[in-house]
């Protein structure tokens, strides 16, 4: 085996960590002996500014080069003849990057999302569930891929978690609206959709439990900040269990029996991560054997994507292909398979005219 570079890849970054899934593929892409062609998001313009300044300051144009633009110019970027193209964002626009790169035949990897589910066991600490998970579902405010999107807890467990989830916000945010900790909602779009993801769930009949430590009034502010939303009694005809959330919005569930929550799981798309709370290693086996998912964190959630020996990626619509660590210099590189005959000419009789001794060598091979 040798592996060789595949050539140039393009790198495609959201702006929810516009640091970090940067860099992170490019790792694997230079580690493997690519050159590279980035395209940062519009949505973050002074960060990827600043990315185009410093890579042209330290690389050869030939090595890294940075293309800024909005939606116009990302889509001709996907139609350019890479040998390689990874994008991270949304699964609607990962269709659209596949559809592009097909024309090429331009390999891809797609880091997308989907609904992450939280399956909350019988033997969980929920005070100490709650924390982690509030903790995951408030990480720059819910705009985060791998946050979790909607929890599933035994029916006697759903009112202690709400209750913890309250207490843990508490803890965290005692205020939230001037709060340099907590974040602001990328745009006034994205905005207006989770409100608007909100009030559909009020409408059809949804208990909607706002966290608001310090009973703050959002009516009027600077910032687009929503206070941390819990949507209790969630059904699959709201808007809440049919896209993924990407922000500060979670519905909670109940169930009375695991073989529930996996089948609740696996007629859905399969989404990019899966976390379980608690103790019982039956349950845990599970839903590791009988769901899928891109990657699982057990007792906490998105920190498998912190450990770099793990590959990271999704599977189905939540993506496909991988990266970090190993598994990115593999994804980045070609692996050409060599073959070297030996001198002896053993291999003569594989050649025409078939004689006696060819014959006798089949015949041998296909007695019962």
């Amino acid at each position: 085996m040798r592996y060789q570079p595949k050539g140039v890849v393009g790198v495609m970054t959201p702006w929810n960590f516009p640091i970090q899934l940067a860099f992170a593929p490019m790792a694997g892409a230079i580690a493997a002996g690519n050159s590279i062609l980035l395209k940062p998001s519009e949505y973050t313009p002074a960060t990827s500014a600043l990315l185009a300044q410093l890579i042209d300051l330290y690389f050869d144009e030939d090595e890294i080069a940075v293309v800024l633009g909005g939606a116009e110019v990302g889509a001709a970027f996907t139609r350019l003849p890479f040998d390689h193209l990874i994008f991270t964002g949304a699964t609607s626009v990962g269709r659209h990057v596949m559809r592009a790169a097909a024309d090429n035949l331009t390999p891809v990897t797609l880091e997308l999302g989907g609904k992450s589910p939280v399956i909350i066991g019988q033997s969980a600490d929920l005070a100490k569930t709650a924390a982690r998970v509030m903790a995951g579902k408030t990480m720059n405010a819910g705009q985060v891929c791998l946050a979790p999107d909607y929890v599933m807890a035994p029916a006697q467990n759903l009112a202690p978690f709400v209750e913890a989830a309250k207490a843990a916000v508490g803890k965290m945010y005692p205020a939230i609206k001037d709060n340099p900790d907590y974040t602001a909602i990328i745009n006034q779009r994205h905005f207006d959709r989770l409100h608007g993801l909100i009030a559909d769930a009020k409408a059809k009949g949804a208990e909607v439990i706002e966290i608001n430590p310090g009973r703050e009034d959002f009516s009027q502010q600077e910032h687009r900040k929503i206070p941390p939303t819990l949507i209790l009694g969630a059904t699959d005809e709201m808007g809440v269990m049919q896209e993924e959330i990407f922000g500060p919005v979670l519905p909670i569930k109940s169930y009375s029996a695991l073989d529930e929550a996996i089948a609740y799981v696996n007629k859905g798309p399969r989404p990019l991560a899966l976390y379980y709370f608690g103790d019982d290693s039956a349950e845990s086996e599970a839903l590791l054997s009988r769901t899928h998912s891109g990657g699982v964190t057990i007792n906490d959630v998105i920190m498998h994507v912190s450990q770099e020996e793990l590959p990271f990626g999704g599977v189905g619509a939540s993506g496909m292909g991988a990266y970090h660590g190993k598994r990115g210099f593999m994804e980045f590189s070609h692996e050409k398979a060599i073959f070297r005959q030996t001198g002896s000419e053993l291999i003569a009789m594989l050649r025409p005219p078939y004689g006696e001794t060819f014959r006798k060598q089949v015949a041998a091979r296909l007695k019962p």
